[in-house]
């Protein structure tokens, strides 16, 4: 029974390093990681029913019978893939057992087959199978064999001498064979999750080191930046991104003629951006570039998307043929999912930015007729009573005509700011003479403070025309700034009619029906600039007048840069 059991060892180690082997391919790993396909479980059964019908070869001949490992792969079969496998993998290696043959033929392929079952269900009913739970099973099973045995080879007396000099050595040998087997499939598994970590680890690198250049999109700047830091970090032998016509950048051995602003010279390129699926290619060949002398031996190509629309490509070369690894396509399909979800998030920012920009253009384009009427007629009744007045009205109409027409960037300070609304006011205190009163409370430490252009004076405009001008006896307009610790706060207040409490609400919830789209515009892009906390705060009841406030951060320069590039 000893030498039984030591030759049984013996040939049960070289079965369980076979399929241990066999468990390092793709299709394998893919089972492990519970991302299995229908397909790739029936490649697994056939598999593991091959390495347990090899069990029947390199069993013992015992007394007309033989002893075998075939345990192992049919309880390993099942308790990996579950029930369909393990019994499909116990059913080819015990339809096998039957057709040789012998007084045991039809009882070894009947336990067989449900070894292969009772591991599977074993795997649905445990949450977690350990070599504990493997061992368990292996016992169990081989003592089932031995059971059914007893009960359907014959003759009966037969099979009781077998079964008493072949249940020791197979049931402690197939357990132990299964017990170990799971413990290498259990260390496979933390290799695959310590690479995926290492994986994850270095394409968030990538990511936290080139998103900020792609945020201006995918341009031969930000693809030469981004591919520099990727052949870095990965350790392959060349990056390089493509648009849909050219090579934005390539770095690394081929960059002699893979040269940005040319057309890409791949065909795998042009496949991919006709596709729009991962392609590997593992050969010159496969590659396609057309010049003969073309270093890169292997590569990966995935797509880059924006808005469902292929945009572009990103290429990780291997001068090896053959070269390219699974963890590098891996590599390869997160960094295109990464930066395509940047480039999602630049097209957004920058159709963000248009928008304010064409909000801004709008506003600066603007102009009142009414206000430009008024101007006018009360320059022309000064020209013949009081020229000089006459003359300087034209010097402010023409200074605010050009300050609302310019286009020098987002913002400006607080003093141009104000001088753009002097320039208005001065135009309506002559119209309204006495009636209009400027209150102006502004520290001049804060003049050069900077804030959004065109943001006080629609909110004076907007006072005087809807709060002041109604009013006989006139009325006073209050602009304010002060600092406080985290920036700079403002008021813009009239002593005008003021508002009603449901015209009120409705200039809250946005733009007016009628006029204030002045107003509703500075609250917008207020929220855009600085976020949502920052809009304006309005404050109203009738014959009360109007208080609109504002918060400009203290780390507007940040936000000003941030908003301009």
């Amino acid at each position: 029974m000893l030498s039984l059991l030591l030759e049984l060892t013996v040939r049960m180690c070289v079965i369980s390093t076979s399929a241990f082997l066999f468990s390092r391919i793709p299709v394998f790993k893919r089972v492990l990681g519970q991302m299995a396909s229908g397909r790739d479980k029936a490649i697994i059964t056939v598999g593991f029913g091959i390495f347990t019908l090899l069990g029947t070869y390199f069993g013992i001949e015992v007394k007309g019978a033989i002893a075998n490992s075939r345990a192992v792969g049919a309880v390993v079969a099942g308790l990996i893939g579950g029930p369909w496998v393990g019994l499909g993998a116990g059913a080819i290696a015990g339809l096998h057992r039957w057709a040789l043959g012998g007084f045991t033929g039809f009882a070894c392929g009947l336990s067989t087959t449900l070894e292969g079952l009772l591991g599977g269900l074993v795997a649905t009913r445990v949450r977690k199978v350990d070599w504990e739970v493997a061992l368990a099973t292996g016992f169990v099973a081989e003592l089932m064999q031995m059971g059914i045995l007893l009960l359907v080879a014959k003759p009966f007396s037969a099979s009781l001498e077998l079964v008493k000099m072949i249940a020791v050595p197979m049931t402690l040998v197939n357990g132990a064979g299964v017990a170990i087997f799971i413990t290498m499939l259990h260390s496979l598994q933390a290799e695959m999750e310590r690479v995926g970590a290492v994986q994850t680890q270095k394409v968030l690198e990538i990511a936290r080191l080139s998103l900020p250049h792609l945020k201006r999109g995918l341009t031969p700047r930000s693809a030469m930046y981004t591919a520099r830091i990727i052949l870095e970090l990965t350790g392959v032998d060349a990056v390089a991104f493509t648009d849909r016509e050219k090579v934005l950048s390539h770095v690394g051995i081929g960059a002699d003629h893979h040269l940005p602003g040319y057309p890409f010279l791949t065909r795998a390129t042009a496949r991919v951006l006709e596709e729009g699926s991962l392609e590997v290619a593992q050969t010159k060949d496969d590659i396609g570039c057309n010049r003969p002398d073309c270093p890169l031996g292997s590569g990966v190509i995935v797509p880059l998307y924006c808005q469902n629309r292929i945009i572009g490509t990103l290429k990780l070369y291997r001068a090896r043929p053959e070269g390219i690894t699974p963890v590098d396509m891996e590599v390869a399909s997160g960094l295109s999912q990464l930066f395509s979800t940047q480039l999602e998030l630049a097209e957004a920012s920058r159709r963000a930015e248009l928008a304010a920009q064409a909000e801004l253009t709008a506003l600066q384009a603007q102009i009142n007729p009414h206000f430009l009427f008024n101007a006018i007629n009360t320059i022309v009744s000064f020209c013949r009573t009081d020229p000089n007045t006459a003359r300087r009205l034209l010097l402010d109409l023409a200074a605010y005509f050009r300050r609302n027409l310019e286009r020098a960037g987002h913002f400006c300070t607080l003093e141009e700011e104000l001088a753009h609304v002097h320039a208005y006011l001065a135009l309506e205190q002559a119209r309204f003479g006495s009636k209009l009163k400027l209150v102006e409370e502004v520290p001049p430490e804060l003049k050069e403070v900077r804030l959004p252009r065109l943001t006080l004076e629609p909110l004076v405009e907007n006072a005087v025309k809807h709060g002041i001008a109604p009013l006989p006896e006139g009325g006073t307009v209050l602009i304010r700034a002060q600092r406080r610790p985290e920036g700079v706060h403002f008021t813009v207040a009239d002593s005008g009619v003021g508002m009603k409490a449901a015209t009120l609400a409705e200039v809250l919830r946005g733009c007016p029906a009628s006029g204030g789209i002045g107003i509703c515009n500075v609250a917008e892009r207020l929220k855009s600039i600085y976020g949502s906390e920052y809009g304006l705060k309005i404050e109203s009841a009738p014959g009360k007048g109007t208080r609109v406030s504002f918060f400009i951060p203290a780390e507007v320069e940040v936000h000003e840069r941030l908003y301009a590039s």
